[in-house]
């Protein structure tokens, strides 16, 4: 299986202040809300995998804003209050798995990492030369300078858990990044095809198409209209030089083909093609051209595929990666869902990571057919209601409205409509990773039966799950709940009918379920949700 990494360790990294993660030997789903340090774990990942950040060696690209922005604040403000203080750093691990006989493994192996365990691994540090921390102090020390950390001052250490150095071509494996949606910074041809496509080809192909290039560029001063212009700037001649001027093409190493060339699908130059298949092709040509890297990192894989599109290419990801360990992170529930919720690593606001291998075989099985994004939701949501349709969706929604007096997302309160069935699905993801989650649902007439389902979580072994119903009976719906909760002469005029007794007009509302609950949700006059959906909302 080659090389696995089990634990990452990130200090003082962009937003990671202190960060542990567990990794999976094979597939590994990071998820998380907008600024809560998927790509920087990447980064990081890379950075002590390979020693590059940004396609640049770290020792010549230490950027201030690598470091964590409240460590450095909270530096300087101890250093201009005469408080003790150390200097932030950068310290990044990853240990492998103890692999004992291998004797590239062993190389690395050696207990100089921050738990002191005898494995396997690398550290990258980028701290203060022992030679310049007290002239760092003396600068933070200064409320003039800006609080900007001197990067002058820093140095790279990157070495095995061994304490010997390392380098990029002395490691005993290879790692690619991989990010489709990086903006290219120039124009020309596609640099990053160009790239993958040369990795694939083998060195004969790639001599024959420097040949055949180099011809063709030296042709070029041989065609008519240019042996014309190069006549003409002769006759001219040159007052700067007695020497002959002449128009010809570069035959220099820097016009190589790979440079002035690119791809074409199907005859139309790959720039031109739609962004989802440039992006589907680059990924795929990316892990063919990296088939001697044993770890795969990968930015966000679904970014402009279409549906179809996104499931073939999920299905490339897990046959080319197979017998490689592969890191992933993703904004798509059905990202998730397809390459296993057990392999998920979620990570939150406050940079701590959380797993789901402890999942039923059964819920891991129904989310890996699930085709939609609600686990995703009920993941980054700080809390959820699930209900049971649309009609309860819309009802629980304008209820929060008036109680709040805002849209339930604006506190981050994910309304989600799941089948009933699933209900407990995914409160057993709520209840492995401690999610805020409210369950308002029908007792179908049945409440003893809705008890025992649910006993689990009425226990209050759970806190963070509650189960919202009603145990009145003769109520075991949405539309009957709705009835006990408000006059007969309010729902007639926010409905707009007419009706004389409850029963014509639960039988209305009956037949018209999402209708009337449109109707309550767009109406101006106040109503009253029923007790156990004021409940949820509270």
């Amino acid at each position: 299986m080659g090389v696995r990494i089990t634990r990452v360790h990130i200090e003082g990294f962009k937003r990671f202040t202190c960060f542990d993660l567990t990794l999976n030997p094979a597939f590994n789903v990071i998820v998380g809300d907008n600024e809560t340090g998927k790509s920087s774990l990447l980064e990081a990942v890379g950075l002590v995998l390979t020693g590059h950040y940004d396609g640049r060696l770290i020792h010549y690209s230490i950027d201030p804003y690598l470091f964590n922005l409240q460590m450095v604040s909270d530096y300087f403000s101890k250093c201009q209050s005469g408080l003790p203080t150390s200097p932030p750093r950068i310290l990044i691990e990853a240990y492998f798995e103890n692999i004992d006989g291998d004797p590239d493994m062993a190389k690395l192996r050696g207990s100089n990492n921050s738990r002191g365990e005898d494995c396997p691994g690398l550290c990258l540090t980028v701290e203060v030369n022992k030679d310049y921390v007290e002239a760092l102090k003396v600068y933070a020390a200064d409320a003039s300078n800006p609080t900007v950390l001197p990067v002058e001052f820093f140095i790279v250490n990157w070495s095995a858990f061994s304490g010997a150095g390392v380098s990029l071509r002395t490691l005993p494996f290879r790692t690619a990044m991989i990010d489709t949606n990086r903006p290219r910074s120039y124009y020309g041809p596609n640099r990053y095809l160009s790239q993958v496509v040369n990795d694939v080809l083998s060195e004969d192909q790639r001599r024959k198409l420097s040949l055949e290039y180099r011809k063709l560029r030296s042709a070029f001063a041989s065609q008519p209209a240019v042996v014309q212009v190069n006549e003409h700037l002769e006759k001219r001649g040159n007052p700067a030089t007695a020497r002959k001027l002449s128009i010809q093409m570069d035959m220099s190493s820097r016009a190589s083909w790979d440079s002035a060339i690119t791809a074409h699908l199907d005859d139309l130059p790959f720039d031109c093609a739609g962004k989802g298949e440039q992006c589907r092709v680059q990924l795929r040509l990316a892990i063919a051209s990296a088939e001697s890297s044993q770890v795969i990192l990968i930015e966000e894989p679904e970014n402009h595929l279409s549906h179809s599109n996104l499931n073939r290419l999920l299905e490339d990801i897990r046959n080319d990666c197979a017998s490689r360990q592969v890191i992933v992170t993703t904004h798509s529930g059905y990202v998730l869902n397809k390459l296993g919720l057990d392999n998920l690593r979620l990570i939150s606001a406050s940079s701590t990571a959380a797993s789901l291998t402890d999942l039923s075989e059964e819920t891991k099985n129904y989310f890996m057919k699930l085709p939609g994004y609600d686990t995703l939701r009920v993941l980054l949501a700080r809390r959820a209601i699930l209900v049971e349709g649309a009609s309860d969706e819309l009802i629980v929604t304008r209820a929060y409205m008036d109680r709040h007096v805002r849209h339930p997302l604006a506190d981050g309160v994910d309304v989600i409509s799941v089948h009933s069935l699933a209900f407990l699905r995914f409160l057993e993801i709520a209840a492995l990773l401690n999610l805020d989650v409210r369950v308002v649902t029908d007792n179908d007439g049945k409440v003893a039966a809705l008890e025992k389902k649910y006993s689990k979580y009425l226990s209050g072994s759970t806190p963070a799950i509650r189960i919202c119903y009603d145990s009145d009976a003769t109520c075991p719906t949405l539309e009957p709940q709705l009835l006990k909760a408000n006059s007969l002469d309010l729902l007639n005029q926010i409905l707009g009918t007419e009706f004389v007794d409850t029963t014509s007009l639960f039988s209305y509302m009956k037949d018209h379920k999402t209708d009337c609950a449109l109707k309550l949700f767009e109406s101006g006059r106040p109503w009253a949700p029923p007790g156990y959906i004021a409940d949820a909302i509270s």
